[in-house]
């Protein structure tokens, strides 16, 4: 009988210890696919920052994640996956992932893509000529 509750005893244990160590794994977080084009300099006022410069590696969320403003200061791994068109049929560059931080919003009418990337961060995932590339894209 002492056996039994030995073994009992050492299988809850394992098993909370395992849970315990389940609970502490960080979630990973999942990618999404859409559409990116860019936007020129000037990149100030942005809708999130105002006049504060944020550098280059930027982007503006379209209506898609966006949240009324809750995207800002977000970064996202933006990875280029193709082209759009047949007049670049291979755009992607390099690595074909870039991190950038949400600092403006692209408006539905004038956004034509899920994500405006500035030109600086765009032709380094991708031929600027192409205009619009498919990506897939996650928060980091």
């Amino acid at each position: 009988m002492a056996m039994i509750r030995l073994c009992f005893s050492l299988v809850s244990l394992t098993a909370m210890l395992l849970i315990l160590s389940l609970s502490s794994i960080s979630p990973i977080s999942a990618q999404d696919s859409g559409t990116a084009t860019y936007y020129t300099p000037p990149y100030t006022p942005s809708a999130c920052y105002g006049f504060e410069d944020d550098g280059v590696m930027i982007a503006a969320a379209s209506d898609v994640f966006w949240k009324d403003g809750g995207a800002c200061g977000q970064m996202y791994e933006v990875s280029c996956l193709s082209g759009t068109n047949a007049g670049t049929p291979e755009p992607c560059l390099g690595s074909g992932s870039v991190v950038v931080k949400i600092v403006d919003h692209c408006p539905p009418g004038s956004c034509r893509g899920t994500i405006d990337l500035s030109q600086e961060a765009f032709q380094s995932i991708a031929d600027p000529d192409a205009g619009v590339i498919n990506i897939s894209y996650q928060l980091v």
